[in-house]
């Protein structure tokens, strides 16, 4: 399940840069305006649906969100980080 994340996560990263990249492209181009605010809205409501469906995702999946948020961030406390 771990890897499927990745791959997810890794393919939705690679769409909102591909949206800002575009819409980097068709600003300077000189496009029409209603195609370069498509793309400013893609650009926001993209990562803004790759969210929501996470969220749903964890609320269908039964987990608590609190022990996650619990979980992460025992891993992140120093004291339990492996020392050199």
């Amino acid at each position: 399940m771990n890897t499927l994340k990745r791959v997810i996560a890794l393919a939705g990263a690679i769409l909102v840069a591909g949206i800002w990249i575009a819409t980097l492209v068709i600003a300077v181009s000189g496009a029409s305006q209603k195609l370069l605010t498509a793309f400013i809205v893609l650009s926001v409501l993209v990562p803004v649906l790759i969210y929501g469906i996470l969220l749903i995702g964890r609320v269908i999946s039964g987990k608590p969100v609190e022990e996650e948020f619990r979980k992460a961030a025992q891993d992140k406390h120093p004291d339990n980080q492996k020392k050199n």
